[in-house]
């Protein structure tokens, strides 16, 4: 499936799907308050009243501040996948992992990613009755 539309901005490439986004942030990058609030606001824009599911692929090495992930989230997010290449990043995520309240699930492949995402926003949409 090719990206429906593709976003670039200077600290990440964000491909819009129908029910999901695929971020993939630049190299080097610390993911701030500043940049998270840029992108909600695309996010909002795509998704605005629509749940979705984030996949974050972790192509390049970055940093999130860990704080985040406990307090900020947008509205309409329902979970997160992130995808990991190796194993210096698949302990990021672990260690991320410990301070995101949500769903959140760790892949090998962007293929295994997205099609758990569809499963996993299919039976949300099933239990909300939508």
């Amino acid at each position: 499936m090719t990206p429906s539309k593709t976003i670039d901005l200077e600290f990440v490439t964000i491909q819009i799907q129908e029910h999901f986004v695929i971020s993939t942030i630049a190299e080097g990058v610390t993911i701030d308050d500043a940049k998270l609030n840029k992108m909600f606001e695309i996010f909002t824009l795509y998704y605005k009243h629509r749940p979705f599911v984030s996949i974050a692929n972790r192509t390049y090495d970055y940093t999130v501040n860990p704080n985040l992930l406990s307090t900020r989230r947008h509205p309409e997010l329902i979970a997160l996948a992130v995808v990991c290449y190796n194993k210096a990043t698949k302990d990021i995520a672990l260690f991320e992992q410990e301070f995101y309240t949500g769903t959140y699930k760790i892949f090998e492949t962007l293929n295994d990613a997205k099609n758990w995402s569809a499963q996993f926003l299919e039976e949300y949409l099933k239990k909300a009755g939508l």
